[in-house]
């Protein structure tokens, strides 16, 4: 049975997407919160660390714009 979340390293090959690519799809909206990522940082941690829901997240990038 395959993960359905992935660590940041995980979901960017699952995804075959440049790290920054897939952060900058979260920053500008695309991905939201609880749906297609979660942090699983302390709260006070320096920089968070991001798990991806990969099924949700294909299922975003492979819906068209209008359809959003």
């Amino acid at each position: 049975m395959a993960k359905t979340w992935l660590s940041t390293g995980e979901a960017v090959k699952a995804l075959d997407l440049p790290r920054h690519r897939l952060l900058r799809l979260r920053q500008d909206g695309l991905f939201q919160l609880g749906k297609h990522y979660r942090v699983i940082s302390y709260r006070n941690a320096r920089r968070p660390t991001y798990q991806w829901h990969i099924n949700n997240c294909l299922k975003a990038l492979n819906t068209p714009l209008e359809k959003r």
